[in-house]
């Protein structure tokens, strides 16, 4: 495992946030196994994995159907999100498992499974993080709502998204996120972190362990050579909101009560607005 020690260099954020990702951004190009410190302390992981370690989550990754959908800092994506949903007070007002669950119960299943594999190269590499990793979430998710035996509660797929910069959002801060990349076919897609003067190769069958959250990171632009191309990235993660979930059982009784209410709220806002007829 090669090491490398890094000073972050000062960066105007607003030169790249929402820019597209170049590999001029960057000077250093990472192709092998790698353990980036700052000042001494592990702060990025890029390694290769064994093919028949990853084989089914490939496969997996490939069976599932995708969304375009909007992220929260505005990003445009093909992905499917797997593991648990927080409330949403417009759309779904109660913790949830993921529509992935539902609809590809097996893939789900071996994606959120392989998650115990990162979970082991995190506790290895970053022992100190993880271990604030996981007593974020012992002490503040309840039982049912994180992916088993790992910190994470949650996580998502990008199908062949060339992410622009931007910081991720809505995760508990100063833990990491835990990313397998599987590539066929394709040029570019390379991971930009420009604050660390660093470019990732994020080859196929890969990992690559960081602060998404704090590091800017950025997709270039990915080159297809064939119809088959592809490029998944699987990020794991714990969302904070997931803080805010009752236990299972809870939930779904405080999801009757909140719908009940509101379908007394409706009724009465139909009777009323009769009464004005009159």
């Amino acid at each position: 495992m090669r090491r490398i020690e890094i000073t972050r260099r000062e960066v105007d954020f607003k030169q790249y946030i929402r820019r597209s990702a170049l590999e001029s951004d960057y000077t250093t190009f990472i192709t092998e196994d790698t353990l980036v410190t700052e000042g001494g302390v592990p702060r990025i992981l890029y390694a290769k994995l064994d093919p028949e370690l990853t084989k089914y989550v490939r496969q997996a990754c490939k069976n599932v159907r995708y969304d375009v959908s909007t992220r929260t800092n505005g990003l445009k994506t093909t992905s499917r999100i797997f593991g648990f949903n927080p409330r949403n007070e417009i759309r779904k007002n109660f913790c949830s498992t993921t529509s992935m669950a539902n609809e590809h119960p097996v893939e789900h299943g071996v994606i959120c499974d392989f998650g115990q594999h990162l979970t082991k190269l995190y506790a290895q590499y970053f022992p100190d993080i993880y271990a604030l990793h996981e007593s974020q979430v012992e002490g503040k998710v309840r039982d049912g709502w994180r992916i088993e035996q790992t910190p994470f509660t949650s996580g998502i797929v990008n199908k062949n998204n060339p992410l622009k910069y931007h910081f991720d959002a809505g995760n508990i801060k100063d833990v990491l996120s835990n990313m397998v990349v599987f590539k066929k076919d394709v040029g570019g897609g390379y991971l930009s972190c420009p604050e660390f003067d660093i470019g990732f190769e994020v080859a196929d069958n890969t990992v690559i362990l960081f602060d998404g959250q704090n590091i800017l990171h950025g997709v270039t632009p990915i080159k297809k050579y064939s119809p088959h191309a592809y490029r998944y990235s699987v990020v794991y993660y714990t969302l904070q909101k997931m803080w805010s979930c009752l236990p299972i059982d809870e939930e779904i009784a405080r999801a009757r009560t909140v719908r009940v209410q509101r379908e007394k709220k409706r009724v009465a806002g139909v009777n009323e607005s009769s009464l004005s007829w009159k």
